[in-house]
């Protein structure tokens, strides 16, 4: 008998980093749920449904909670072995936390204390900074914007330049994000948002970075297991602003002060399941940006480089010993998410030859996998006619 998992999201590449992790684990077998803006007439095959772990793909709307519940109580129960649900985005994580109650006796889900949306308000990054100063992080001042019939209010505190971004993990636009660097430029920017997208946003102190850093981990109740640091040397642009592109899986020596503090915010928090702590370094200290409760498409490279954390979390909802797992990595671990690279190159970020060396560097790749190949097979095949077309595009934009 093999044990189920429901992997849920709407980023084929970022899905595969996740099935990859949780296929390593001897016995599981895993269901994709394709998260779409519209249900297709016909299913449609993405690079992930092609890895050899995979059995089954299932399609579900975006911010549909009843439908999503719907669904997984239709196609996913099985009697024999309780089918345990993953996330490998934030809205996917949001929705699946709406619905918990309708699939706790059916499902093993992250959870916070089994409370219905407690993982939703965790998302908002001003909940996460007013908690990661009283842990005692560095934290960047910032100030909250809500919009209500276009309007808003800024407050006079408020110190140029500085930095606006979406305040809600779920739901949030990258495309928004914008350094302001006067009281004018701030205010025409927020006119933007309050017409295109008015979410509520965050103001922050404008802070020169140096390095990014992303930790992942697995808490519950009785552990928190924290094996490493990745260093974010490339990240991407456009849509994929704030996306590591290229970095470096590194031990806790690069700051061994961060562990005992992470492990009280997440004892303090009660979460059950995995999550990623993005921190980048300015004017010589650590700050802590954000918290995301799920995996993270860079977790793959952290099971590649030796900790499998989707494995915590399998064995610890199936209460099975974990004590023989892995919890060090190799130091120095290097890999690249090729997707994103990609298309810097199809949108004109990065040339060709930045492409090929990022590869040649890395020490794993994303998507390229010799024990899982098919993936990137069918991803080649479409990269050469994307790029062909997209040289093309700009030399008719020069005409």
């Amino acid at each position: 008998m093999k044990q189920p998992v429901i992997i849920l999201g709407s980023n084929p590449a970022s899905r595969l980093a996740l099935i990859r992790a949780v296929g390593e684990v001897e016995g599981c077998r895993v269901t994709i749920v394709n998260m779409v803006s519209q249900l297709p007439d016909k299913p449609f095959r993405t690079i992930d449904s092609y890895s050899k772990y995979v059995d089954g793909v299932l399609f579900a709307r975006k911010f549909d909670a009843d439908g999503l519940a719907d669904l997984l109580l239709s196609k996913c129960q099985d009697e024999r072995a309780k089918p345990i649900v993953m996330s490998i985005d934030d809205d996917s994580a949001c929705l699946v936390d709406s619905i918990q109650d309708r699939l706790c006796n059916k499902f093993f889900v992250p959870h916070i204390q089994h409370r219905a949306g407690a993982i939703a308000h965790l998302m908002d990054k001003q909940v996460q900074k007013e908690l990661a100063k009283q842990i005692g992080f560095n934290v960047a001042k910032s100030w909250p914007i809500d919009f209500k019939d276009g309007k808003y209010e800024v407050p006079e505190s408020v110190t140029f330049p500085c930095y606006v971004k979406g305040r809600l993990s779920y739901h949030s636009a990258k495309l928004h994000q914008k350094k302001c660097s006067t009281e004018k430029e701030l205010t025409e920017w927020l006119k933007v948002i309050a017409k295109e997208n008015p979410s509520p946003m965050l103001i922050e102190e404008f802070l020169d970075i140096n390095k990014e850093y992303g930790i992942i981990g697995y808490s519950d109740p009785q552990k928190v297991v924290l094996p490493g640091i990745v260093e974010l040397l490339d990240g991407g642009h456009g849509g994929h602003k704030g996306v590591s592109v290229f970095g470096r899986v590194n031990d806790f020596r690069l700051n061994e002060a961060l562990k005992p503090q992470i492990k009280q915010m997440l004892k303090h928090i009660q979460l059950t399941g995995m999550f990623n702590i993005d921190f980048m370094e300015a004017n010589g200290k650590w700050y802590f940006v954000e918290l995301n409760v799920r995996y993270a498409a860079y977790g793959y490279a952290v099971c590649r480089a030796g900790v499998n954390l989707p494995a915590f979390q399998i064995y610890g909802m199936l209460s099975r010993d974990d004590s023989e797992l892995p919890t060090q990595v190799k130091n120095g671990f290097c890999y690249v998410n090729e997707k994103v690279a990609f298309d810097d190159v199809i949108n004109g970020y990065r040339s060709w030859k930045d492409y090929k060396n990022l590869n040649k560097k890395a020490d794993c790749c994303l998507i390229r996998d010799k024990k899982d190949p098919q993936p990137f097979r069918r991803y080649k095949s479409s990269m050469y006619n994307s790029y062909l077309k997209s040289i093309i595009k700009r030399l008719i934009g020069r005409k």
